[in-house]
């Protein structure tokens, strides 16, 4: 017996951005993929392998079948599942409603249900993400890191162990309370704005008036920690107002980076301890 998932969703964006978007790997990023890492060679017989954030997994295959703004078909193997056959197959079909696209995915070939369950979950979040990415210019990242929550929430109000990986904080200024306001400069000219909320242990929320692509409008950074339900803290970090998707990819890239550097502090950190 096999088992699948199906995954339906209806993306304000046209056939041909929904496309590209999944040409250029982004569905795999809102998965919780590296872009640094990935590699893709989207063509009929081209291979593709993405390693997942804060998990020692890869997932790999080749694509199968690709019909410009209609299809895409690819095997999946997963390196990290010693019962998983290599042959399980994702296909994603684009269907135009008027000016949106429903995207319907279907992924087939799991050996039990717990494996598909937990696909499925994946799936979902990574297409809701994917949408909330080009549809809406919603940024959404979620990192885990293997220590405690106020560990956590502490690196990050630090700003020697977070503004620190984006800039020269100590030719900037950084004003840790609601209504203070930061500024620090960059390789490529600065990130400033202002903090907004702030909730021990629970909370970070600040504008982004000026990020690593140039200035930006309504643009809000949210970071939101928590227990991780498999041990160690969790931060869900949302990004929005990223209107272009240069914008959108620049930020991805600088916002890995900073949870990268971060998950490096706190292992050395925990090592000391």
């Amino acid at each position: 017996m096999s088992y699948q998932v199906k995954v339906e969703k209806v993306i304000g964006r046209s056939v041909s951005d929904v496309f590209r978007a999944l040409k250029e790997g982004r569905l795999f990023m809102n998965c919780g993929c590296d872009s640094k890492t990935m590699q893709i060679d989207f063509r009929v017989g081209g291979k593709y392998h993405v390693d997942v954030s804060n998990h020692t997994k890869r997932n790999y295959g080749e694509f199968l079948e690709i019909i410009p703004d209609r299809k895409i078909v690819f095997s999946w193997c997963q390196s990290f599942d010693a019962d998983q056959k290599p042959d399980t197959r994702v296909t994603i079909e684009l269907f135009p409603e008027a000016s949106k696209t429903r995207l319907v995915l279907l992924h087939t070939g799991f050996v039990n249900q717990e494996v598909r369950d937990g696909h499925e979950a994946g799936w979902n979040h990574g297409i809701d993400d994917l949408g909330g990415e080009i549809q809406d210019g919603r940024l959404r990242l979620v990192r885990v890191f293997n220590c405690s929550v106020d560990e956590l929430y502490a690196a990050c109000k630090n700003p020697a162990t977070f503004f620190a990986f984006m800039g020269d904080v100590n030719k900037g200024n950084i004003d840790y309370r609601v209504g203070g306001s930061f500024q620090v400069p960059t390789k490529k000219g600065e990130v400033r704005g202002e903090f907004l909320d702030l909730v021990p242990n629970s909370k970070i929320v600040f504008s982004w008036l000026v990020g690593c692509s140039g200035p930006l409008q309504n643009s809000q950074v949210a970071l939101t920690f928590g227990q991780s339900p498999k041990g160690g803290a969790r931060i869900e970090l949302i990004h929005g107002g990223l209107t272009s998707e240069s914008d959108q990819m620049a930020h991805r890239q600088g916002w890995e980076t900073v949870t990268e550097k971060l998950s490096e502090v706190l292992s050395k950190q925990a090592k000391v301890a």
